[in-house]
């Protein structure tokens, strides 16, 4: 017998004995994993929570701000006109923000159920980074309740009925936040709603909440709206007291320039309430052109008569605005934005920024 001959029965001996060890081995299947499904009920983003019938969606942003304001003629705040966004005077200011948004939704016999939670931060020369529960609400079917924007700002299927201009800021429209409870009827592109609001801070301390309600009009032209609010206010504060206010509004989508649209707004109160925008009435002009499909522009103004509401001496007021939008690639914008306002009796001032977010 040879080297070699002893070698290959070695090898075949091995090989023997290896089979038969294989056949004899216990084989274990993995289990079958369940696969985060898509769902398209409710549009993009959202996705089956494995062994459920609810949607989920995560999404939000970060953006990083820097900005600033005219400085105080002669140095003597009471001679200039507050500045729009706040800023600190004598530098720039330096803002980051964080914001998490969280909506979960399942269908039922009653309409859609749903929860919404937003987490946000912000840090900067003005703010002190704490991360906050800034909105939580639910609804099922037409009925909201939480702490969100006012219906006044925003309600149900509302459409192209909020907010004020088109730029983020939007000017002056009374944006605030409330605890509420309201339903919304909605129908072949007509919504109504009635909130029942509460009040914040000392103006909370009676047992009447405030009322808003809403009637809009949404179609493929643009949509039109009006809504009334009576801030019941027992207290009397500085600056703050119960009263009506009342807003008409429309907006025009122009016709072959997909996102182009006209606004206009129209606001009054008797007295300086939480749905005021600052003046017995005004009047507020939006225009917004989509020159390409990753840059857009808008202009608006806003005029303010009679700011001390019937008192002797009332002065008016104004305000305009330019804001740009360029989105180089997906999910990131740069966005501009510089608002004069100008009081009678007072040097105007000029507040500009320009910021940067991500979207996810």
């Amino acid at each position: 017998m040879t080297f070699k001959s002893l070698l290959l029965g070695s090898a075949a001996a091995l090989a023997t004995v290896s089979g038969a060890r294989a056949a004899d081995a216990v084989v274990y299947e993995p289990e079958p994993v369940e696969y985060v499904k898509v769902c398209d009920a409710y549009g993009a983003g959202f996705f089956y929570i494995p062994g459920t019938e609810t949607c989920l969606s995560i999404n939000g942003y970060v953006y990083f701000q820097v900005g600033g304001t005219s400085d105080r003629d002669g140095g003597l705040a009471i001679t200039d006109t507050p500045g729009y966004h706040g800023f600190g005077y004598g530098g720039y200011n330096v803002a980051t923000r964080g914001r998490l948004n969280i909506d979960a939704r399942s269908d039922t016999e009653w309409g859609t159920l749903r929860s919404f939670v937003r987490l946000e931060g912000t840090w900067g020369t003005n703010a002190d980074g704490n991360v906050a529960l800034n909105q939580a609400y639910l609804e099922l079917g037409g009925l909201r309740m939480g702490y969100t924007e006012s219906a006044w700002v925003e309600s149900m299927n509302a459409g192209v009925a909020v907010l004020g201009s088109h730029s983020d800021s939007g000017l002056y429209f009374a944006n605030q936040l409330r605890h509420q409870v309201n339903y919304t009827f909605s129908a072949n592109g007509f919504a109504a709603t009635l909130s029942l609001e509460h009040d914040e801070g000392p103006a909370a301390t009676d047992w009447v909440p405030d009322v808003v309600g809403v009637l809009s009009y949404n179609a493929g032209w643009g949509g039109a709206w009006a809504k009334v609010a009576y801030d019941n206010d027992d207290l009397i504060l500085p600056g703050r007291q119960g009263g009506w206010s009342a807003q008409l509004g429309m907006q025009v989508n122009i016709p072959n320039m997909n996102g182009s649209s006209l606004r206009l707004l129209g606001f009054y109160a008797d007295t300086p309430n939480a749905y005021a925008v600052g003046s017995e009435w005004s009047v507020l002009a939006s225009y917004n052109h989509v020159f390409t499909d990753t840059f857009s522009a808008s202009v608006g103004f806003q005029y303010f008569n009679d700011t001390n509401y019937a008192l002797a001496g009332s002065p008016d007021a104004w305000a305009a605005e330019l804001s740009t939008v360029w989105t180089p690639v997906q999910n990131f914008e740069v966005r501009t934005e510089s608002v004069y306002t100008k009081a009678d009796g007072l040097s105007g001032s000029l507040s500009s920024f320009v910021r940067f977010t991500r979207y996810f």
